[in-house]
């Protein structure tokens, strides 16, 4: 029988080849390729922290998956054969792309060999100075947790040694010639000549381990007060430890041991074990780019987002008209105008938003400090469980506190994944923003979001209802809002059963859905029980996708594409058509994976009134046209682009219409 649906670690790893398929995009230019295999190699890293345990657990406990029939070794096995295929064509455009910044003269990154005199004086000097006093040679110990991001693994006639490589030094060593750089671990391999002579060292490796870091937040209770819950928080950061190691890898170099030698080394599967046709670990291109990015023929053409207009008052249009923006094609500062109206204005007497990741140096937080030197009463709901933003999110709760504003955990057992804020006047009237991105200016300027503004008040009233069941644990009900735990869920299955009843009732009907995963086996049946009956699906998923194409019969009409290209598209957005003249448009903050459905606070809204109706059924026509960036989804799971002469690009569509615009269009 053919399995229902595809496992979503291995369809996470083929997004990881879409994302590395871009750097052999030949309208691509050359650091933004470079920036591409960076982003490729952080994610590799992501998954292995986050999501390895999990194969990891079915592994060691000899599970099988129950959606897929697949054994803990068998993914383990496939994982290891999807990566291996996305390493060798990432470092395969690594190469090919070092010896285009050659040709033109850019920079070099040189091995040893090819340094001038003069340059090999400088890297001694370098190494005498910086780097040897760093070196810590320790025998080897399987039990030893290598903290640092890179290792050396040194083989003596007797015994092994390492040394973690100094991670506050360069990666990348300039060697006294501009533009020219050497590696700091082929340094160490090339100058440590004493060191090497004093152990008699044979073989020298370059290696990296990763660990699973997904340690579980085993103290919630919804019982616990805010301090005792912020105080447990603040001792399991402190006391969050390395577990076990998900992978190891090595650089060739040449040299004759193999993965082998290194599984039984650290006492893991050989499939945990990669071997690098080059450096390990190359997010140091990330750092190529921000040196040479003033290189206007390097980096994809600058935009200036669309931004209000400051003669404006934009709580003043708001109270005629709602507002629909799209990060980074309108600017993120338009919320940030709408929040500093909201402190201005002598109405304001409440303000209250989900706080879930955030830059540093914020102005969201010196707005609401300031709003609360004011006497404005300020609530934030700040989400602590922010995997690896946890540390940030403590000193921002700090930070808040110490400027008067009311700092709240909201649910402590469900992440509150919510993008809301709401602006109150004593009469209970005033304005809200309900968004798919995190108020975060830096990721606003690469992500692809949607954020809603309205003073309607029927989203008014269900926004303080929504607040006040954060705060008070109240039951609730809403007139257009729905939340998560639960009701997403329910709501998609609803539209779902809808669309299909006006479909078989009068040939009209369909569903839209762009998300960044769809892995919820529910919401899967879902759409598999309406596609049997022919109900169209038009379908973009960016990541992980566990559903299957051509599983449901004859009428099956189901289209699914992912979108990778310049900015990480993000937004999440539904529709659902019931007939010819009735449709329904939703963006959200849930993805449709079962986390976020069943044990996540998340928001769904539906826009009603006409104006930003009618942008964003637009918007979703744009998405739908896309060929250029679109790679679809085929019956054996694969991702495949369709080449087309004349293709539609959604991002550059809006990009090219900002040349012609200065400020949002409010009329």
């Amino acid at each position: 029988m053919k399995r229902k649906f595809y496992n979503r670690d291995l369809s996470w790893i083929l997004f990881d080849n879409r994302v590395i398929d871009q750097a052999y995009d030949s309208d691509v230019p050359l650091l933004e390729r470079l920036r591409f295999l960076s982003i490729a190699s952080n994610n590799l890293d992501e998954f292995f922290r986050v999501r390895m345990h999990n194969i990891d657990s079915m592994v060691i406990n000899n599970k099988t998956e129950k959606r897929t029939d697949l054994t803990g070794d068998e993914v383990l096995n496939l994982v290891y054969e999807f990566n291996s295929r996305n390493i060798a064509k990432q470092y395969k455009k690594y190469e090919a792309s070092m010896q285009d910044a050659r040709d033109r003269k850019l920079f070099y990154i040189l091995k040893y060999d090819e340094l001038k005199d003069s340059e090999k004086k400088t890297v001694k000097k370098y190494f005498n100075k910086k780097i040897l006093p760093r070196l810590d040679m320790q025998r080897f110990s399987k039990t030893y947790k290598y903290r640092r991001n890179l290792n050396l693994l040194m083989e003596t006639p007797h015994h092994i040694y390492t040394s973690p490589i100094p991670e506050d030094l360069d990666r990348l060593v300039e060697t006294g010639v501009d533009n020219h750089y050497i590696l700091i671990e082929d340094v160490i391999r090339n100058v440590a000549t004493d060191l090497i002579r004093k152990y008699k060292i044979k073989k020298t490796y370059v290696f990296r381990v990763t660990y699973d870091q997904n340690k579980p937040y085993d103290f919630l209770s919804k019982d616990m007060t805010d301090d005792e819950y912020l105080n447990k928080m603040i001792n399991y950061v402190d006391t969050r430890e390395l577990r076990n190691i998900m992978r190891v890898e090595f650089a060739c170099n040449g040299e004759s041991h193999s993965r082998e030698y290194f599984a039984k080394l650290f006492d893991v599967s050989k499939k945990s074990v990669y071997k690098i046709p080059g450096p390990v670990d190359i997010k140091f291109l990330n750092t190529l780019f921000k040196r040479y990015r003033d290189h206007e023929d390097l980096v994809f053409p600058p935009f200036k987002a669309l931004k209000w207009n400051p003669s404006k008052n934009i709580l003043d249009y708001l109270r005629h008209s709602s507002l629909l923006v799209q990060y980074p094609y309108d600017s993120y500062s338009v919320f940030i105008d709408y929040l500093e109206a909201a402190v201005h204005d002598p109405k304001t007497t409440k303000i209250l938003i989900t706080i879930y990741r955030t830059e540093k140096d914020s102005d969201l937080l010196r707005l609401l400090k300031e709003a609360a030197e004011k006497g404005i009463k300020v609530t934030a709901i700040v989400e602590l469980k922010a995997r690896f933003d946890e540390v940030h999110n403590i000193e921002v709760t700090k930070f808040l506190r110490e400027a008067g504003v009311q700092v709240l955990f909201g649910d402590k057992v469900n992440k509150v994944h919510s993008k809301i804020c709401l602006v109150l006047h004593g009469d209970n009237r005033g304005y809200v923003q309900v968004g798919t991105g995190n108020y975060n200016a830096i990721t606003a300027n690469g992500f692809s979001d949607l954020s809603y503004f309205t003073s309607n008040q029927m989203y008014i009233d269900d926004a303080t209802r929504f607040f006040d069941h954060l705060i008070n644990e109240t039951k609730v009900e809403y007139n257009l809002l729905v939340t998560s735990p639960d009701g997403i869920k329910n709501m998609i299955i609803e539209n779902i059963c809808l669309a299909t009843e006006a479909y078989l009732r009068d040939g009209q009907g369909g569903v839209f859905m762009k998300v960044n995963g769809l892995t919820d086996v529910e919401i899967i049946n879902a759409i598999y029980k309406a596609a049997r009956q022919g109900l169209p699906f038009r379908m973009i998923v960016r990541g992980p996708c566990s559903l299957k194409i051509g599983i449901c019969g004859p009428k099956e009409d189901i289209r699914v594409k992912s979108i990778v290209g310049q900015l990480l598209e993000h937004s999440r957005i539904f529709k659902f058509q019931y007939g010819n003249d009735h449709t329904d448009v939703w963006i959200s903050s849930a993805d449709m994976m079962t986390r976020n459905l069943d044990r996540r606070v998340e928001l769904a809204v539906p826009i009603v009134e006409e104006k930003s109706k009618l942008k964003l059924n637009k918007i979703i026509n744009t998405f739908l046209k896309d060929t250029e960036n679109s790679y679809w989804l085929d019956s054996d799971g694969d991702y495949v682009k369709e080449e087309k002469d004349n293709g539609i690009s959604a991002q550059q569509t809006w990009l090219s219409r900002l040349k012609w615009r200065k400020y949002i269009k409010t009329n």
